[in-house]
Parts: structure tokens; sequence; C-alpha cells
């Protein structure tokens, strides 16, 4: 499929998709948050290791080379925003990860919004995601019906009732990678003796349960095991959990959320981890941005998301495939390249 038959074909996708977008700015305008810009090239990215973020290198007037990388998410920037005073935030942005599928539900090249509240902690932000929803529907009901007919409120579900109902398992005694391993095993998944938890985690997760998730109504599913805390804080309520969230719909994830982690002994240590499993998984290793860690300390409480706007609109338009609601997709870019 050429370029110009692919804009065509999907041409109502692109409206509905630009009217989302259209409404999700307003929803945050009218709820004064600020609309905030950083920038897609930086000099140090995450440590996230089952990402891999797109080198790029830069000269200035002189000719001198400099490594940067497209951001794979605007979170550090936006974190350092929190640090000196910025309180309700948010941006869309388009956001960049190399060794992605073409097609089906990724993209080198996505947009994502990003949105932060200071002093309020994950609740709100499923707060946010309630409101947001239904404000995008009833805007789009006067142009068309909605795929998703009840977006009034998301099902909130804990990780642990998740794996009790699909799994039949009680997550509480499988928060050690030993007894995880153990159970992986006992159902037939090919555990290896070196895996780590998430990987653990989600042969089960992926497989026996994600599928269910959101089909009656968005699902926002919370607390999830401490080990998989990335950059979230530990419950005060229920420490073996961090206060994280995932948004499903249509057993699609559209959306990973915290109250964020403002310790910055406690940060630096999972990057570094982090960082021991990028190497022992053979993939670039970064240094660790020291100011991000620096800003931490500044930071107020604080809770944030980040939201996958192309899935979203493919929920919306009830497409499979998310090249359908991308102007160009990577697989239309480059289609005659050779091999």
């Amino acid at each position: 499929m050429n370029e110009l038959t692919h804009l065509q074909k999907n041409k109502k996708n692109f409206e509905l998709r630009f009217n989302i977008i259209r409404a999700i700015r307003e929803f945050f305008w009218q709820n004064n948050f600020f609309e905030v810009e950083t920038p897609q090239i930086v000099r140090l990215p995450g440590q996230e290791p089952h990402l891999s973020p797109m080198p790029i290198d830069i000269h200035d007037e002189t000719k001198k080379k400099r490594r940067g990388y497209l951001h794979t998410s605007p979170e550090y920037a936006m974190k350092k925003m929190l640090a000196v005073g910025f309180e309700n935030i948010f941006s869309i942005c388009k956001c960049f990860r190399d060794y992605e599928s073409f097609g089906g539900l990724h993209n080198p090249e996505f947009t994502m919004i990003e949105w932060y509240r200071a002093n309020v902690d994950f609740w709100k932000i499923m707060d946010d995601i309630d409101l947001l929803l239904g404000q995008i529907v009833s805007g789009l009901k006067r142009d068309r019906s909605a795929q998703v007919a009840n977006f009034e409120k998301c099902e909130r579900t804990h990780m642990r009732d998740l794996w009790k109902k699909y799994a039949k398992a009680d997550l509480d005694k499988y928060l050690e990678p030993a007894s995880l391993r153990q159970l992986c095993i006992d159902k037939g998944y090919n555990a290896g003796e070196n895996e780590n938890y998430e990987d653990l985690f989600y042969r089960i997760f992926l497989n026996e349960i994600e599928s269910h998730l959101g089909r009656e109504n968005p699902q926002i599913v919370h607390h999830y095991p401490a080990r998989m805390a990335a950059l979230s804080k530990i419950s005060d309520q229920e420490p073996k959990y961090a206060e994280r969230f995932e948004l499903y719909i249509n057993g699609i994830e559209l959306a990973n959320a915290f109250s964020e982690l403002t310790d910055p002994v406690e940060q630096l240590r999972r990057l570094e981890e982090e960082k021991r499993q990028r190497e022992k998984a053979g993939k670039d290793v970064y240094d660790i941005d020291e100011e991000f860690i620096g800003a931490l300390a500044l930071m107020p409480p604080s809770a944030g998301i980040a939201l996958g706007i192309d899935r979203l609109v493919q929920v919306f338009a009830g497409c499979k495939n998310i090249d359908d609601v991308l102007v160009l997709p990577a697989s239309i870019i480059f289609k005659t390249l050779k091999h």
C-alpha cells in the first residue's frame, strides 16, 4: 500500500484521532493544567530493562559530535519541572522506542500524553481517568457512537484479586522470584533459573490474565508487587505492593501510572539494579541521570501517568492495527527498503 492510499483509507480514523486529541487538551485546560514542552532529544535516557532508546548524533557549528537519544518518555524532564514548583502539568508528545514491531499495538514513533499532579497520590489520577474518558465520549457522541458504551467510571481491581480469579493463585505467596519461578514451572511454563521477577510475573499475567481485562468497562489494575515498583512508591498500607496502576480496555494496556517515588537514595538503588539487568541482557548501558536523582529530593509528593494516545484512538475506532490510526506508520514509511 502506498502512502496516499493509506491516508485515504484511514481518513475517518484520523478525523476521530484529531477530535480525541482536541478533547484531551480541552479537558486539561479546563482543569487548570499547564501544557508543557520538554526536549525530545536527551543526553541520558532511562534505564528501563525492556526499552531500547534510539541514538542520534548531533553536531555543533564546529562539527563536534555529541551522542544523544530520542526520548522514550518525557517523564524525567517533567519531574524536574515538579521539583522547581510546577504543580499540574501535562504534555502531549512523540516518543520513540527502538526494536518495536511495525504494526499491531506498536510503532517505533508513537504519541503519548503524560500528566502529573503535585500533592496527590495515584487514586487522584484514577479519578482523572474517569473524568477524561467521560468527557471524550460526550464530545464524540455528537459526531459518532463510541465503540465502548460505558465510560462513566472505570472498574478498579487489585492485582491480587486478578491472580486469584484468573490464575487461581494467591499472589501474596508469590512475591519473591523463587516461589514465582516454581509456580511458573508448575503451570508448565519454561521458566529459566536466572529469570528476574518481572519476566516470571508476565509469563503468567500475559498468558492467563491480561486478555480478560477491560472487556465490559475500562478497568484499572492497581497495586503491583513491590519488585515491579519501577518509579513508584511502595504502599504504606500494603508494603509488599507498589502504588502503581495500569488502565486496560478490551484487553489492551493503555496507561501506566504511579504515586511517584521521591526518595533519591531508593531511586538510585533501583536504577543501578536496572542498569545491571540491562548489562546482563546484553543491552546498551547508560549513565544514570544524576540531575534527575537530585530533583527527586525537591519534588513534593506527586502522582503521574503515561497514556498511549494511539491505542486510545484504536479503542474508539475499533481498529486492531495501530497503523490504521497513524498518519504515516513505520510499515508504510519503510515499505520500499530492501533487506
